[in-house]
């Protein structure tokens, strides 16, 4: 029985954990299965991320259906507490990939409106405040998604996904969580090196997407660029939210509980 739920794994540590070998027919086995086919693929667009799996430095938490959000923050506060010693530029190389245990045959409208839901559910959990210096307001050049002190970059990537080939990593759905400022270090706008590496790695995701290139990517803190809109992103069948569903609450607030 897979009794890891939650905890957050480094790749090579996983593979050696009892609770992963011993029913090798366990979603989470053939989750990760699935996962190391697509980025074995040379054409797979993020080079970051296949390199870091084929290294398995990356970290990996898995979510059970019924307590999702749960999982995830127990699992993510953990991933934050292990890279906050880990310098800028060797964090790229550690991502975290959060498997949603989730029925593939939903449509990817309700598949995205769910991630929505458990995100700002992982939210409501999350033990540190908001910090003072990253906006609140998603509609803000400077928002980024914070948990336990950390802004970070959350990758949605979902089985309805067809269009969009490079957000479909299997048949669950699929967070890939780096620290935001990471990109800052590897890939910012403000140096020709960036620049350089973000088209190379818009072409590969064009490439590998059959030409379509998401008119969403863009640099953080640019004036047409809101971080919300590559969290998830779009194509026909998707959800199309004209506000992000996601809000970020004050120390003060409340929820309804109807509400995700």
């Amino acid at each position: 029985m897979f009794t890891g739920y939650g905890k957050c794994y480094r790749l090579d540590a996983l593979e050696l954990a009892d609770e992963h070998a011993d029913d090798q027919q366990h979603w989470t086995c053939t989750a990760l299965r699935q996962l190391r086919a697509r980025l074995a693929d040379p054409a797979f667009p993020c080079l970051f991320g296949r390199k870091a799996v084929a290294a398995q430095t990356c970290h990996l938490v898995f979510a059970r259906a019924g307590a999702l959000a749960a999982d995830i923050a127990n699992g993510l506060r953990s991933y934050v507490e292990l890279l906050q010693p880990i310098a800028l530029k060797q964090r790229i190389g550690n991502p975290l990939l959060v498997f949603l245990q989730t029925e593939p045959d939903s449509d990817l409208a309700d598949q995205q409106s769910l991630a929505w839901g458990v995100l700002q559910q992982v939210h409501r959990l999350d033990p540190y405040p908001w910090p003072d210096e990253v906006a609140r307001d998603p509609h803000d050049t400077q928002w980024a998604f914070c948990f336990n002190g950390m802004p970070l970059f959350i990758n949605m990537s979902f089985p309805g996904h067809v269009r969009m080939r490079s957000r479909n990593l299997g048949p669950h759905t699929v967070f890939v969580i780096n620290p935001r400022e990471s990109f800052d270090e590897v890939a910012s706008a403000h140096s020709e090196s960036g620049r350089r590496i973000r088209e190379r790695i818009r072409q590969r995701v064009a490439d590998y997407n059959d030409g379509t290139i998401p008119a969403s990517l863009g640099f953080f803190g640019a004036a047409d660029n809101y971080e919300w809109q590559q969290y998830q992103l779009q194509e026909p069948g998707s959800l199309n939210p004209q506000r992000c569903p996601f809000r970020a609450l004050h120390a003060d607030d409340t929820l309804n509980e109807n509400e995700p």
